[in-house]
């Protein structure tokens, strides 16, 4: 979350570029960073007179120079505001040739932006947003980071996530327990707007209580695909192959195609292997999460996991369940009857 903080902090500052560019996967921060740029440019009485929200689709770039070079109006600065800018991505066979000089509708497009760029309106800040793959090659990219900020929106680090989920109950009068917080990241996923959405059940759900409790998150969320392959996997360990089998009938109900079925538990075998030998190594329980490169609550569970089967046994599931995936690739065997035998072998 470092480069979103760092971000608000030369908003504080009153450092603000001429221009900028928003762009990654994480969308929900992309958001707020806007909102924040709105609310700290434009003072209330005369936003209306100083924000411009464009369209990159469908715009015309002479629409977006004009508007960024119209001085503010009784302001310090005027924001221009141009989403799903696609300016910025590559474009394939020929975009070398759209970048250089030749007079297609992309390069005229790109000489306007570029040509602005070189003398930027220091009264306007004018913010690119995408959701799209950036080219970092291209030369408007690199005209945006000579003359402003191009910032990446990644998904946060676990340990960022657990945070802004805390931050995000006491602001709702509440506690999350750890392992709720955990629990929540494994079924939903990285993604801050789906974390928002579930949040928001959670906390309504729990309004009565103190704290948001693992049980609560069981029971308002949908259980995760990792989630639901380490409930097959303890059914193995456990040696109740209908429980088993049942696991991977849900994953198929739910979409999941056989072939992804069968990477996910091999992956989940690998990593068995590799924590039962660290563990037999010496390597502590606590530097696990860190060795494997798994969120912790995950490690923790796969520690657990791995004292059901022994070396021998791990080794045997992942040459099985490679000559699987090869015999259900190859059309020599049909998914569902030949994991069903995989599992009732183990």
């Amino acid at each position: 979350m470092k480069y979103y903080q760092e971000l608000l902090n030369s908003l504080e500052r009153g450092d603000i570029a001429p221009v900028y560019l928003f762009y990654g996967e994480e969308g929900y921060l992309r958001e707020q960073g806007e909102m924040c740029f709105r609310h700290a440019l434009l003072p209330a009485e005369t936003a209306d007179f100083n924000l411009d929200l464009l369209d990159g689709e469908t715009v015309d770039v002479k629409e977006i120079v004009s508007r960024a070079q119209t001085p503010p109006f009784m302001a310090p600065r005027r924001l221009v505001v141009v989403r799903r800018a696609p300016f910025f991505g590559g474009r394939g066979r020929g975009a070398a040739e759209r970048d250089g000089a030749k007079a297609s509708d992309g390069t005229v497009r790109d000489a306007v932006l570029l040509d602005y760029l070189k003398r930027p309106n220091t009264t306007t800040c004018l913010l690119f947003t995408t959701d799209q793959p950036v080219d970092q090659r291209r030369r408007l990219f690199k005209a945006v980071k000579q003359v402003g900020r191009a910032v990446e929106f990644t998904f946060l680090a676990p340990r960022d996530l657990i945070r802004w989920l805390h931050k995000r109950a006491r602001q709702a009068g509440l506690e999350i327990e750890a392992e709720a917080a955990a629990l929540l990241v494994e079924r939903v996923g990285r993604s801050l707007f789906l974390l928002a959405a579930e949040m928001e059940k959670l906390t309504a759900y729990a309004a009565a209580e103190k704290s948001i409790t693992a049980e609560h998150v069981r029971r308002v969320t949908v259980p995760g695909v990792e989630e639901s392959i380490f409930a097959v996997v303890d059914a193995i360990g456990e040696r109740s192959p209908v429980r088993a089998i049942k696991g991977i009938r849900e994953l198929l109900a739910a979409g999941q195609s056989g072939p992804a079925i069968a990477a996910m538990v091999a992956r989940q075998f690998r990593l068995l292997l590799q924590a039962e030998e660290l563990l037999g190594s010496g390597c502590p329980a606590g530097e696990l999460a860190g060795r494997l490169e798994v969120h912790p609550f995950v490690a923790r569970k796969i520690a657990a996991q791995a004292g059901n089967f022994n070396r021998g046994q791990l080794i045997r599931a992942l040459t099985e369940l490679l000559a699987l995936d090869a015999a259900v690739k190859t059309g020599r065997r049909e998914f569902y009857p030949a994991m069903e035998m995989f599992l009732l072998s183990m």
